[in-house]
C-alpha cells in the first residue's frame, strides 16, 4: 500500500459510522462472554503486556517482555518488578491500592516506561482484546456496570464473573433521574477508545510553580457559567470535569515528578490510590479507577524516605529501582535507537561506524560499575555483557549483582552519552556538503574532551578519564582485527594454501605416515611448528596437550567432507579454524599491512591492495568510504607505533 492511499483509508476510518450504541442488558452479556471486557485499570494493563508475549532474559532468572523490547535495553529486572506490580494488582491484591513510583538517576528511562504504558494503552483499546465501553456523555467514561442496583450485583457477578466496584458519577446519577426516569437499561452505552490528546482514559500531571498550582487541577473544579445557568453550585453539572483524576478514570495516570509536590497534593494522590476516590467540595467522593504511575529522582526519593512525616505515603507506594543499564551491547542498541531517532533527512543521514557506538558504549557502562573484590572493571563489564571470564561463569551474573546494591546508580547516563556523539561525528574533509560519520576514536575523543570539562572533582575525572583508556585499549584491539579480517580475502588463495598444508600434515601426523616436499620431493616428518602455530591462534586456542584430541577432530571433518564429495576443507567454510588461519597469516604478512595502510604515496600493487580492503570493509565491513579510510590510517598508525 502507498503512503497516499494508506492516508485515504485513515482518514476514511477517522470518518466511519460511530460505535454502535448498546444497553445494559447487552453489555451484560458481552461481559459474560468475555470479563476483560470489564477489567480493572490494573487488569487491562497487565492483559497489554502479557499479549505481547515474553521470553528468557539475558541473563540466568531473568525475563524479557516482548511489550518493552523495541525501546528499552538492558532493563530486564527492574520491568519484570514492574510487570510483577500490575500482575498482582491484577489479581485483586492490596497492590491496586498503591501507587507504583520508579526511581533512579536521570536519563534512567523512567519516563519512557511511563510513556509506552500510556501509548499501549491507547492501542490496546483499539484492538478487540482490548475493547472498553462507557457510559455515553459520562465525563468520567465511567464503568457501565455502575448501573446496577447494589441489591443486583451479587447476581450480577454470577452472571458475569464480575466483581462490581464504584458508584455512579454525580452526572451520570443526575442524568439517570432527569433523562432516563431512573430506567438504568435505557441509559446508552458506547465503546470508548482511550487517549491521552482526547483526556480519555489517560492523564498526566506534573508540579509547577507551587504559588499557581491548585488541587483543582486533579480533582476538578466549578464551571462558573454552569452555575449561573443551573443555579448552585451544588449542581453536577455545575462541576468543570477536568481535574486529571476524572480524566485518568479506567486507565493511567502519570504522575512526573511525583515527590516535589506540596504534601496537601501528596494526600490527594494517597487517598487516590488507597481509597480509589477523589473528593470535590460540595459533593461525597467520587469513585475512579486508574492505575497511578509516578516516577522521581534519586535524590528526592531518598530525601523522601529519610523524612518520618512521609511515612502514611511510603506505605501506599511499590518502589522500583531504574538504574542505568550495564550491558554494553544494550547500551549500544540505546544509542542507535535515540541517534536514529534524531537523524535529519536534510542533513544526508549520519554514517555510524562499526564499533563507534560500542566504544562509547563501554566508558558509559564502565563508569557505572561498582568494584568487584577479583574482577576488574573490564572484565566485569564483560561477564555482565554475556562473556565468561576466567573462572566466572554467566550463571553467577546474579551473585555479582547482588554484591553491587548500588550499582549503576550513577557514572554517565545514555543522554549525556548521545548528546556527546551528536556533536562528535564530522563531514568529510573537503566535502563540506558530505553526509556526517561517525568512528570510534571520534567517539572516544569526544567524550575525553567531555569528561575534561564536567564539573566534577579531581579524583572523579581521573577514574573516568581511565575509563576512556581502557575502552581504548579494547577498542584499538577490535580496529586491528578489523582490518586483518579485511586484508586476507585479498590474500586468499594464500589463506586456503596455509590450510592446505595444514591439512596435509595433520593427516600424516594422526595416520602415522610422513610427508612429501613440493619442490624437493623428499619424504619429511609432519611440520609441528606449522601445526602449532596455526593450532595456538584457533579460539579459543588448543593447548598442547589437547593437540591430539584436536586433529584426529580435524581429520574426522576431512572424512565427512570427501563422503559428501566435497572438497576435503575449505578457508571459507571452516569456521573451526579460519580464525587461526587469519592469525597465522596476518603475522605472517603484518610487515605488509604495516606498509601499506601507513604509505603516503602508494605504489601501484599497494594502491590496488588498499582499494580492495577498503571495498570489503565497505561491502562486508558496514563501513563507508570515509569511514573506511579513517579506519585504515588509524591501524596504520597502530602498527608503526
Amino acid at each position: 500500500m502507498s503512503f497516499h492511499q494508506a492516508l485515504t483509508e485513515a482518514a476514511q476510518h477517522r470518518t466511519s459510522e460511530p460505535e454502535e450504541v448498546i444497553t445494559l442488558n447487552d453489555y451484560l452479556e458481552r461481559v459474560a462472554a468475555r470479563p476483560t471486557i470489564a477489567a480493572t485499570a490494573h487488569q487491562r494493563i497487565h492483559d497489554m503486556i502479557k499479549a505481547a508475549g515474553s521470553a528468557a532474559g539475558p541473563h540466568p532468572g531473568e525475563t524479557s517482555f516482548d511489550f518493552f523490547a523495541d525501546e528499552l535495553f538492558g532493563m530486564d529486572a527492574p520491568l519484570e518488578r514492574v510487570v510483577g506490580y500490575f500482575e498482582t494488582a491484577a489479581e485483586g491484591h492490596e497492590t491496586r491500592r498503591r501507587i507504583l513510583l520508579l526511581w533512579g538517576p536521570p536519563g534512567g528511562a523512567k519516563s519512557t516506561i511511563a510513556a509506552m504504558l500510556k501509548r499501549g494503552l491507547e492501542a490496546w483499546s483499539r484492538t478487540d482484546e482490548g475493547a472498553i465501553y462507557a457510559l455515553e456523555g459520562c465525563p468520567m467514561h465511567e464503568e457501565p456496570l455502575h448501573l446496577v442496583p447494589q441489591e443486583l450485583r451479587a447476581q450480577a457477578r454470577e452472571h458475569t464473573s464480575v466483581r462490581i466496584e464504584g458508584e455512579l458519577c454525580p452526572v451520570c446519577r443526575f442524568r439517570l433521574d432527569d433523562e432516563y426516569g431512573g430506567d438504568f437499561l435505557r441509559f446508552p452505552i458506547r465503546r470508548v477508545v482511550l487517549s491521552e490528546a482526547r483526556r480519555v482514559g489517560i492523564a498526566t500531571f506534573e508540579p509547577g510553580d507551587p504559588k499557581s498550582m491548585s488541587m483543582e487541577q486533579l480533582t476538578g473544579g466549578m464551571d462558573w457559567k454552569a452555575i449561573e445557568r443551573y443555579g448552585s453550585d451544588a449542581h453536577p453539572l455545575a462541576l468543570d470535569w477536568q481535574g486529571e483524576f476524572s480524566k485518568a478514570n479506567r486507565g493511567l495516570f502519570e504522575a512526573v515528578e511525583l515527590l516535589k509536590n506540596p504534601a496537601e497534593f501528596r494526600n490527594l494522590f494517597l487517598t487516590m490510590a488507597q481509597e480509589k476516590q477523589f473528593k470535590v467540595p460540595k459533593f461525597g467522593y467520587i469513585d475512579a479507577d486508574c492505575a497511578i504511575v509516578a516516577h522521581t529522582n534519586e535524590a528526592e526519593f531518598r530525601a523522601f524516605m529519610a523524612d518520618p512525616r512521609n511515612e502514611a505515603l511510603k506505605d501506599r507506594l511499590v518502589t522500583v529501582a531504574v538504574p542505568y543499564n550495564v550491558r554494553v551491547s544494550d547500551e549500544e542498541r540505546i544509542y542507535a535507537k535515540l541517534l536514529g531517532d534524531r537523524g535529519s533527512p536534510g542533513d544526508g543521514g549520519l554514517h555510524i561506524a562499526p564499533h563507534a557506538l560500542r566504544a562509547a558504549a563501554m566508558v558509559a557502562v564502565l563508569s557505572r560499575l561498582e568494584a568487584h573484590e577479583t574482577l576488574d572493571p573490564m572484565e566485569k563489564l564483560q561477564l555482565y555483557d554475556g562473556v565468561e571470564v576466567g573462572e566466572w561463569k554467566l550463571t553467577q551474573v546474579p551473585e555479582v549483582k547482588r554484591e553491587a546494591e548500588h550499582e549503576a546508580m550513577g557514572g554517565l547516563g545514555p543522554r549525556r552519552i548521545v548528546d556527546v556523539l551528536s556533536g562528535a561525528a564530522q563531514r568529510p574533509e573537503g566535502d563540506p556538503q558530505g553526509g556526517r560519520y561517525l568512528t570510534p576514536i571520534m567517539a572516544l575523543i569526544a567524550l575525553h574532551d567531555h569528561i575534561e570539562r564536567m564539573e566534577v572533582g579531581k579524583e572523579e575525572r581521573r577514574r573516568l578519564e581511565a575509563f576512556v583508556v581502557d575502552a581504548r585499549k579494547e577498542i584499538d584491539r577490535v580496529l586491528k582485527d578489523e582490518v586483518r579480517k579485511a586484508f586476507v580475502p585479498a590474500f586468499a588463495e594464500h589463506a586456503q594454501r596455509v590450510l592446505d598444508n595444514y591439512l596435509t600434515n595433520v593427516e600424516a601426523y594422526c595416520q602415522g605416515t610422513r610427508t612429501k616436499d613440493p619442490i624437493t620431493k623428499e619424504d619429511r616428518e609432519p611440520d609441528e611448528k606449522l601445526m602449532r602455530a596455526i593450532e595456538e591462534k584457533v579460539k579459543p586456542t588448543v593447548a598442547e596437550s589437547a593437540k591430539e584430541t584436536f586433529r584426529q577432530g580435524v581429520l574426522m571433518r576431512i572424512g565427512i567432507a570427501l563422503r559428501s564429495g566435497e572438497r576435503p576443507l575449505s578457508y571459507r567454510t571452516d569456521t573451526i579454524l579460519a580464525s587461526g588461519i587469519e592469525e597465522y597469516l596476518f603475522d605472517q604478512l603484518q610487515d605488509i599491512v604495516r606498509v601499506t595502510v601507513s604509505r603516503a604515496s602508494p605504489d601501484q600493487e599497494q594502491a590496488k591492495r588498499l582499494n580492495e580492503v577498503t571495498r570489503v570493509l565497505c561491502e562486508q565491513g558496514g563501513y563507508n568510504e570515509h569511514s573506511a579510510r579513517d579506519l585504515l590510517d588509524y591501524v596504520g598508525h597502530l602498527l608503526n607505533r
